[in-house]
């Protein structure tokens, strides 16, 4: 993936991050504003950026449902915000966009690396597989 594409998605990390601590007290306009100023939205896909972001909040329980099942004996608590975050936006990816699951996998694991705990990019890597198996022979059920 291109440079464009990880700065959105760390873009939308970085935004998300605020709404996942506080859903009810989240201001889009100031999240934007911040991340203009931190420059953050520099090199960014604006039409997926805005569009994920307007979409994503409101489907935060769809999110953690469809990758709950594949966090073995943790639960959703136990998750640091940024690994939940992560979760959240790929599982999104996964579920409600054409980038290939792979790639969405892969650049979600870099992504980790650096803003998620120590090591836990292998756990992010481990969900994220067993999401997209599941929702790969989903679709091929209904094929």
């Amino acid at each position: 993936m291109t440079g464009r594409n990880r700065n959105t998605r760390v873009a939308l990390l970085q935004a998300l991050l605020s709404a996942s601590v506080d859903h009810d007290e989240f201001d889009m306009g100031a999240t934007k504003a911040w991340l203009r100023d931190a420059g953050y939205l520099r090199s960014v896909d604006r039409k997926r950026f805005n569009r994920w972001l307007a979409d994503i909040p409101d489907r935060l329980q769809e999110l953690d449902l469809a990758f709950k099942a594949h966090l073995n004996d943790r639960s959703l608590e136990e998750l640091g915000q940024a690994e939940r975050t992560i979760l959240r936006i790929a599982t999104y990816e996964i579920t409600h966009t054409d980038v290939p699951h792979p790639v969405v996998i892969n650049e979600w694991v870099e992504i980790a690396k650096d803003f998620g705990a120590m090591n836990s990019f292998r756990f992010i890597n481990g969900v994220l597989d067993k999401l997209a198996i599941a929702v790969r022979q989903t679709a091929e059920s209904h094929e």
